[in-house]
Order: C-alpha cells, then structure tokens, then sequence
C-alpha cells in the first residue's frame, strides 16, 4: 500500500506517465477488478436508473405533496396520477384550489403507493386521476393477461382507497402520444386501458373524462407534444371544458 501511494505522489517529482503506468502494473488485477465493477456499477445506473432513481424521487414527491396539503385551506381538488399529472399546471379548478400529487413515472401501482403515503387534512371535493400510460409502456407487456389483471386489481384498490378521500373523483383517459411513440405505448392497448378507467367509474360519484382525444390534430402549425409523449398545455383542455367537469362532479364551477 505504501508503494502506491508512493508511486501516486511521485508525478510531482518525475514524470507523471511513468507513474501512472507503475501504479497499474503494481495494482494488476486488484485495479482491474476496481475498474470493472466501476463500469457494472455505472451500466446499473444507466440501466436501472428508472427504479433506483425513481424511489428517491417518490419519497421526495411524497414530502412535497404532503407539506402543500397541510397548508390548504377550505375546500379544495387533488389532482393525482404519473407525469401528465405533475406537469398540469392548474392552481384552480371549480373555483377551489388544487393541489397537484402527480408522480412523473409512475405506474397505477405506482399512484397507489404515493396515496398510501399521503394523508389529507379532511375529505377532498374532489380527486381527478391520470394514469396508464406507463402501464401501457411495451416494455411492462400491457397486452398480457398479467398486466391487465394487475391493473383492474390497482383500479379496485384505488377506488377502495378514495373512498375515504372524497364522495367524488374523474378518471381520465390515456392521452394520445405523437406517431413516432405509438411502437412505444401503442394506440390499441391505450384503448383497452382507458376502457378500463371507464369501467371502474361507478354511476354516480365518478366521472370517466376523454380530455385530450383531440389533442393529435396533423393540421396544427405547431405540434400539441412538448416530446412526443407529453403535451405542451395541458391547462388548455381543462379550462376549455371546465364548466362540463365541475357540472360531472357536482361542483358549481366558480364556486
């Protein structure tokens, strides 16, 4: 151990490539093996970022949701769900405050969790939910028997879950994505989901929204994505059928 440190403060003195190369060959195999696990641990990081990331980022949007309603007051909404959520920019809604608990990432597990972690001052007026697009990611199978299952199983839990949150909640289906992502979240199992969304909406106290059907118009100057994925104004289709939602969930709008 003492050569190497040796060799390591040696570049001051002579040449700092003599150097370099002694302390490799005096390593050998102990350096090699750091190397490599260096580079493993650099292939998690790039391969496995979603899941390790996406924990750390969980717990802090679970602090975050949870400080900003405990500092609500009166009535107000909740608006919940992956990134199509988190990116709405809507302070309010129905003339009440909304507080933004979306998750960009995450599954309808996924919203499930962060509901389970969060804990509301007093009853919502109302909870609006976005989720399935991640769940209809090729990547996680949404067209086998399992994924599916799965996600009629965190639809019952979910609704299960809000019903001591509100008397009133919107489901609301996946947004359409740009062509050049439907191999990624394809059209049909977009569909079959939301008509999974729409199914769990019992008669009275839910409402099932279509918000964003017309948001692929090929006519359109500008594109509706931001990426491909994501719309660049999401407030845009929320305030253009305000009175409609507020009328759907029982809430006067410009209460």
């Amino acid at each position: 151990m003492s050569a190497i440190v040796s060799l390591v403060r040696r570049p001051r003195q002579a040449g700092g490539t003599i150097s370099l190369f002694a302390l490799m060959v005096l390593a050998g195999p102990s350096l090699l093996l750091a190397l490599a696990a260096g580079w493993v641990g650099h292939g998690r990081l790039m391969g496995e970022r979603g899941p390790r990331a996406f924990d750390g980022f969980q717990q802090v949007r679970v602090k975050t949701v949870q400080t900003q309603l405990d500092q609500v007051r009166g009535p107000y909404i909740v608006v919940m769900g992956d990134s199509h959520a988190e990116r709405l920019f809507l302070p309010s809604l129905c003339g009440l405050p909304v507080v933004n608990a979306g998750l960009s990432g995450a599954t309808l597990s996924d919203i499930l969790d962060l509901a389970r972690k969060i804990t509301l001052p007093r009853q919502a007026q109302a909870v609006l939910i976005s989720a399935g697009t991640n769940d209809i990611w090729v990547k996680r199978g949404p067209g086998t028997a399992e994924a599916e299952n799965r996600f009629q199983r965190g639809l019952d839990s979910l609704k299960q879950l809000l019903s001591g949150w509100t008397e009133r909640r919107a489901l609301i289906a996946i947004p359409p994505v740009a062509g050049k992502e439907e191999a990624s979240f394809p059209r049909a199992a977009a569909a079959r989901y939301s008509a999974m969304l729409a199914r769990s909406c019992e008669p009275r106290g839910c409402l099932y929204l279509d918000l964003f059907g017309e948001a692929v118009d090929i006519r359109a100057p500008r594109s509706p994505f931001s990426d491909g994925v994501h719309l660049r104004d999401y407030a845009r289709f929320f305030r253009e059928r305000e009175a409609e939602i507020c009328r759907g969930l029982g809430i006067p709008a410009g209460r």
